[in-house]
């Protein structure tokens, strides 16, 4: 996981990530970092704010950004480089997408910034990154991995992680790590670790789970989603219940005296086999992984 150095030259801070479902874009940013959002003009924006100074604003942010292009991306960036000191360029690929990277200044030469912006299909996803120029040094590093870490999360370009011998395949992001695979007795089961969603008071990073399981069914979808909430129980309310696929998908809290987790597991089924796919984090992390999780289902295959 990437981690950022702080102001000071201090202990590393974990990076976090950030997903937008809207627009599919994915950033990783400084865990301490406020953050919030506006739109404006028909463009998305969600600042993260850096720590503080003497006079209460911030000493470097970044903001990402999206919305529909109008016009060319070059005349779009000049409405961020225009009146200000030209510095130096490049151009930028994420995926399919295309675009430039710019390092400059101000007029007066009092704020350096960084400005990333990408081309996707008639829309802009970019992040616009600034600080003093007293602070920007010591946040250089920072702001750069934010900008690398900025991916364009298409569901489509997922690696596919497939089973031929349970008859399934689903499309993973990259930045989720396999950690866990079993099978025998006509059952199967794979898990996957998310990102780094938020970081606790302890320090400890609070990621996100995905376990895809395979197990003997008959009767079709309602038979074995009935058959799995009964093993459920209690234990296990429902927040919501609806259609997926040609099964069904349920969101779903449980408590324990420690913490409580919310879940979404969908269900199907093909053959005389039952699918499900159950995404597990803190709940007070889900916010950050439900779009996720929703893309992430929608590659689900049975073959």
């Amino acid at each position: 996981m990437l981690a950022a150095a702080s102001a000071c030259g201090g202990p590393r801070e974990p990076l976090v990530t950030y997903f937008n479902g809207q627009y599919a874009v994915s950033l990783q940013h400084p865990s301490s970092w406020r953050s919030e959002q506006s739109q404006q003009e028909g463009i998305w924006y969600r600042y993260f704010l850096g720590p503080t100074g003497s006079g209460g604003k911030p000493l470097a942010s970044a903001t990402l950004l999206a919305g529909a292009l109008n016009g060319s991306l070059e005349a779009y960036a000049q409405t961020y480089l225009a009146g200000n000191t030209p510095g130096t360029s490049r151009d930028e690929t994420r995926g399919s997408a295309r675009g430039r990277s710019y390092d400059y200044t101000s007029g007066d030469g009092e704020i350096h910034y960084l400005l990333l912006l990408l081309e996707d299909g008639g829309t802009v996803i970019g992040l616009y990154s600034q600080a003093p120029k007293a602070s920007f040094p010591a946040h250089r590093a920072t702001l750069e991995a934010m900008a690398k870490s900025l991916t364009l999360e298409r569901a489509q370009a997922y690696p596919e992680v497939r089973d031929d011998a349970f008859g399934y395949s689903i499309r993973m992001p990259p930045s989720w790590t396999q950690t866990r695979r079993m099978s025998g007795g006509g059952s199967a089961l794979v898990q996957f670790t998310s990102p780094a969603l938020l970081v606790d008071k302890g320090g400890q990073t609070v990621h996100a789970s995905l376990t895809v399981s395979v197990e003997p069914a008959s009767g079709g979808a309602q038979a074995y989603y009935d058959a799995t909430r009964l093993k459920l129980g209690d234990a296990f309310k429902i927040l919501s219940h609806g259609p997926w696929k040609t099964g069904f998908v349920d969101e779903m809290r449980t408590e324990t005296p420690i913490s409580a987790s919310h879940v979404k597991r969908f269900y199907d089924a093909a053959g005389a086999r039952g699918y499900s796919l159950t995404f597990e984090t803190r709940e007070d992390a889900f916010s950050r992984a439900g779009a996720w999780c929703d893309l992430i289902a929608s590659t689900f295959s049975t073959r």
